[in-house]
C-alpha cells in the first residue's frame, strides 16, 4: 500500500502519519474480517513500514537535479 500526504505546515501530518502506523500494525483486515494483530504478525510486519518526509525545498532540489 502506498500512501501520499500532501499538506501545509502545522496541519496534523505526523500525528496522522502515527496514527496510521499504529492502526497497520495492530489490525489485520481481509475481505470478510478486522481483528487485532497477534504479536508474530506485528513483529513481521513492522520492519516493512517505510515513512519518508521532505520539505518542499529539498523536494524542488531533487526536481532539479
Amino acid at each position: 500500500m502506498l500512501q501520499l500526504q500532501r499538506a501545509s505546515a502545522g496541519s496534523g501530518k505526523t500525528y496522522t502519519l502515527a496514527k496510521k502506523f499504529i492502526w497497520f500494525l495492530i489490525t489485520f483486515r481481509n475481505n470478510t474480517t478486522c481483528r487485532l494483530r497477534t504479536s508474530k504478525e506485528i513483529a513481521y510486519e513492522l520492519p516493512r513500514i517505510l515513512a519518508i518526509t521532505f520539505t518542499n525545498k529539498a523536494t524542488n532540489e531533487m526536481k532539479q537535479r
